[in-house]
């Protein structure tokens, strides 16, 4: 019996379950109540903690985050499941939780659909059964991922967008294609004018914060209509600038795959070698000549190896 204690039911959604019925957060929701109340712990003060449209394969999620600090606070007295995998993909992290945390603070771990209850193995995570399903947990999220990341490569070789969102200047239309943003545009057009002028980046960073011209994020923040604070909005950094100098993709080439995952389970990522990036020359309307980004290079490489003689390698 849990009488008289703090069940904290945890229920986790990532963006590859979202067209699953059976993990959807009101499935979940309702496996955990009709547990809750079959086994009548009517007592029980029940929390939720929800964390929706996050991978399994860390914990850096804001809901089991605060989950945790409930846990360490000494405020719950059991941590309710759907299944393993809603808790966390990984399985040592995962073990060690269960293992190790949870009967530190005292605190009960149920996994209804593995039939799993920790106040029924002294502090271990059940023997073979239970690790071998860990193990099904961690390879069915390291193949996901290796499929996601396949399909991605598939789209780049087509020119398709991968991301949410198109490069400062362009928007994607409804066939997800890359059309110019005339506003973003001009403010892309003019970084590169001002620094064709022999304008310097802190030169250009001025110009811009005097004219009150939105960096990129803050842009982007005023077309989904989101809050911003208007003293820091037209703050740009010079680095901004000069990623945006440097992007060839202003020229109408469509560049991808200049990253790829490390680890299909941290989904930590790391850069690629300029032979692997995927390149389509004139993919999409050009906001910068050809000839004014080649200009602009070859200042550019100027002043880094000015910089460099001066600094010493």
């Amino acid at each position: 019996m849990l009488d008289n204690c703090v069940i904290a039911k945890y229920i986790r959604l990532s963006l590859e379950d979202g067209k699953s019925d059976s993990v959807s957060i009101e499935s979940q929701r309702l496996l955990l109540d009709n547990h809750i109340a079959e086994s009548e712990y009517e007592d029980a003060t029940v929390l939720e903690f929800v964390d929706n449209g996050f991978s399994g394969t860390n914990y850096e999620r804001p809901g089991v985050q605060e989950l945790l600090e409930h846990v360490r606070g000494g405020k719950v007295s059991c941590v309710l499941v759907k299944d393993f995998s809603r808790f966390g993909r990984n399985a040592i992290e995962t073990g060690y939780f269960i293992e190790r945390v949870f009967p530190f603070f005292g605190v009960r771990f149920i996994s209804v659909d593995d039939g799993f209850d920790s106040a029924e193995h002294m502090g271990d995570t059940g023997g073979l059964e239970v690790s071998f399903k860990f193990l099904m947990h961690e390879y069915y999220s390291r193949d996901l991922s290796k499929k996601i990341t396949t399909a991605k490569r598939m789209k780049m070789q087509h020119g398709m967008a991968v991301s949410k969102n198109g490069t400062f200047g362009y928007k994607l239309d409804n066939g997800r294609k890359m059309v110019v943003d005339p506003p973003a545009a001009a403010v892309v057009r003019l970084i590169f004018s001002l620094y064709s002028e022999g304008k310097s980046l802190a030169d250009i960073e001025k110009h811009l914060y005097a004219e009150k011209i939105p960096t990129p994020a803050a842009y982007k923040k005023q077309k989904r209509q989101t809050a911003q604070d208007e003293r820091f909005g037209c703050v740009w950094q010079k680095s901004v600038i000069l990623s945006i100098l440097r992007d060839e993709r202003y020229t109408g080439v469509y560049i991808a795959g200049k990253t790829k995952v490390r680890d299909h389970v941290t989904h930590t990522r790391m850069k690629t070698s300029e032979e692997d990036w995927v390149r389509i020359p004139e993919h999409h309307p050009a906001i910068i000549p050809q000839v004014l980004f080649d200009t602009v290079q070859e200042n550019l490489h100027k002043k880094l190896e000015e910089l460099r003689l001066f600094y010493g390698d």
